[in-house]
């Protein structure tokens, strides 16, 4: 049986909730969520094993920012 994760990530909800940014333990947690949510088994890199400089690190790390923080990250 395959394990599946809330839709929303805990961490979210707890910023939000508490009107704070997130730490950056936080910020990997969410992305790690973020990817196995749109990779699943497909991916042939599990989030941890992605390169610092990899886009697909990058773009996920942006989209985990949004969501924690609700706002689009510059850059």
């Amino acid at each position: 049986m395959t394990l599946r994760l809330p839709t929303i990530a805990p961490e979210v909800i707890e910023c939000i909730a508490e009107g704070r940014s997130p730490s950056i333990d936080e910020l990997h947690r969410v992305a790690d969520h973020i990817w196995i949510d749109i990779q699943g088994d497909r991916s042939a890199f599990a989030w941890g094993d992605l390169t610092a400089d990899s886009s697909d690190r990058r773009l996920t790390l942006k989209a985990a920012q949004a969501a924690l923080s609700g706002e689009t990250p510059k850059g």
